[in-house]
């Protein structure tokens, strides 16, 4: 509601004012221009000046444009948890177990074991590898898509976990290309559908039935809790 130079501009009275109705914004829309004043211990007058330097006439406009902010922070804050609900049940269903099954598979009949991220994911790749090794499933983060990767020797198997993002996916695309001609078995884990892409990799696992938002940064919780399912079922 309120811009950074409009915070700014406040000497400290009028910052007192502001820091009362940040903490009271519901008990405000029904105070009376008075009873801020009363119970912010300052003047009516010191409370006029306040919402021109908020860019409003006066207090009736202020706090109309109060009410707009808090109804459209709920609005917000439905949708914030309507995705987490989502995600919730969406672990829940047997598609999204059993894909977790059949990748704990993969990597227990695996001689050896890897996890590709590009872009933004590098640091989760190598957050799964350390996870996975510590638990005594020996993996090894990869963050470079011109890392000299072995061809997979007949009568062995490795297992490759790669993060889906789709604004690298033609990159994606040529790392699948290059991993499949060495004989490796990929499994994509990604928030959003990937598409023909699934038809290439050996296992998909949706983490969460789209993106789970947090204002407008995406949860990494979908990431992490699947990775630490994984690591459960290989435990059994």
């Amino acid at each position: 509601m309120f811009t950074y130079t409009q915070v700014n501009s406040l000497n400290e009275t009028e910052a007192h004012v502001y820091n009362y109705i940040m903490q009271n914004k519901e008990k405000v829309l029904d105070e009376s221009i008075r009873e801020l004043a009363s119970n912010t211990h300052v003047s009516t007058a010191t409370i006029v000046r306040f919402c021109k330097k908020m860019g409003c006439v006066g207090f009736l406009e202020f706090k109309y444009k109060l009410k707009d902010s808090i109804t459209t922070e709920e609005h917000e804050e439905q949708i914030e948890e309507s995705s987490f609900v989502d995600f919730i049940n969406h672990i829940k269903t047997q598609e999204y177990l059993e894909s977790v099954k059949r990748t704990a598979e993969h990597i227990k009949q695996a001689d050896s074991f890897y996890t590709l991220g590009l872009g933004g994911h590098e640091a989760y790749a190598k957050h799964m590898a350390r996870s996975f090794s510590h638990i005594g499933y020996h993996c090894f983060g990869i963050t470079d898509r011109y890392y000299p990767m072995p061809h997979v020797l007949e009568g062995q198997s490795s297992v490759i976990i790669m993060v889906y993002d789709k604004l690298i996916e033609k990159f994606l695309f040529d790392e699948i290309r290059k991993y499949k001609e060495k004989n490796y078995t990929i499994i994509m884990i990604s928030s959003e559908d990937i598409g023909v892409m699934k038809h290439l990799c050996d296992e998909v696992i949706y983490v969460s039935n789209g993106y789970v938002k947090t204002d407008d940064i995406c949860s990494g919780i979908p990431m992490i809790y699947t990775m630490e399912k994984i690591m459960r079922e290989l435990l059994k």
